[in-house]
């Protein structure tokens, strides 16, 4: 879930990298859900155009709503189901529900927090988005974001002290990622010391979403904060993932930093490393035909990452391997927790 979000193209990745996913996250989804915006619509919107008209092509553009509301559901859903299973006897807390919408926001609070921090680079590399072309301007995103960012705080608010403490740490944590820890000219330089430093917001919306449940907190969730930290990592690394002739001038990837084999070894070991985690995590649970259809899921989607990302496979195909293992390492969780 990068959950850092330095995506490539107009439309089709949402570009919240990391999941922006920095989840990110940002997948190739045309085939599962169309948008209302087409790509041809959205190329065509002016400054001139009504503001919704404008907000809505920047959405469709860069934080596609349909795709996000799947990633969060997967996301926040598994979490609240492997949470119920640690606390059985536990009490679901009325509206748990709404940290979902908290999740869904902060992704779109991380989009728009990059595209301050990115604007210069991003106008240069993709001339033909619509923030480059002036159709959306930096201020007005800026408004938009302390909106969100106040619409996530009153939410949070509604689901008690741990899980409104749990929100501002992840808030605080993002703002150090806008202005990327003090140290954003090192970091970019070294495209995994970035990837890392950015992927623990991952890891905190897991633990916000385990407290907005209101169930008591178990020791055996930390395999769940792992395995979503790694595999989103996982994604991140696996949509810049490049061959020669698909590298963009100015845009830095894996595969231009480490060489295409190198960036393959390196998604498989956080693959492998996921994997286990998922192991970990869903192994208490197993039991019957349930949590062996979970560990299959789990090894069919690490299986998936790993042959879509041999050398020579185009970066879409890589792409989509590492989204779909994302995806369902979530589903693995969820139903080795149902």
């Amino acid at each position: 879930m990068e959950v850092s979000s330095r995506s490539k193209g107009t439309r089709g990745l949402p570009g919240a990298e990391t999941w922006k996913c920095h989840f990110t996250f940002s997948f190739h989804w045309e085939w599962v859900c169309g948008d209302s915006f087409t790509a041809e619509e959205v190329s065509l919107l002016t400054a001139n155009a009504r503001l919704h008209r404008r907000l809505y092509g920047y959405l469709a553009e860069r934080f596609p709503p349909v795709v996000y509301t799947v990633l969060v559901a997967l996301f926040f859903g598994s979490a609240q189901l492997l949470a119920h299973a640690h606390d059985a006897q536990g009490t679901l807390r009325p509206g748990a529900w709404v940290g979902a919408l908290v999740v869904w926001l902060a992704f779109l609070h991380l989009r728009l927090m990059d595209e301050h921090k990115d604007f210069a680079q991003d106008r240069a590399a993709y001339p033909d988005r619509l923030l480059s072309r002036g159709v959306v301007t930096l201020p007005l995103l800026g408004r938009v974001l302390v909106v969100v960012v106040l619409l996530e705080l009153v939410l949070a608010s509604l689901l008690g002290p741990v899980a409104l403490g749990w929100w501002a740490g992840m808030f605080l944590f993002t703002l150090a990622m806008r202005f990327e820890f003090g140290v954003g000219g090192w970091l970019s330089r070294h495209i995994l010391a970035y990837a890392i430093t950015h992927n623990p917001v991952v890891g905190l919306l897991a633990v916000f979403a385990h407290a907005a449940t209101g169930l008591a907190w178990s020791d055996r969730f930390l395999a769940y904060v792992v395995l979503v930290s790694v595999s989103s990592l996982a994604f991140e690394v696996g949509r810049k993932i490049r061959q020669p002739e698909e590298e963009i001038v100015g845009v830095e990837s894996y595969s231009s930093a480490l060489g295409r084999a190198g960036a393959f070894w390196l998604l498989a070991a956080l693959v492998a490393v996921s994997t286990a985690a998922g192991i970990w995590t869903i192994w208490p649970l197993i039991g019957g035909p349930q949590g062996v259809c979970a560990v299959g899921v789990l090894i069919f989607g690490a299986a998936c990452a790993v042959a879509l990302a041999r050398p020579g496979q185009p970066a879409k195909r890589v792409e989509l391997g590492s989204s779909v293992f994302l995806l369902l390492c979530f589903v693995a969780v969820g139903v080795a927790a149902w």
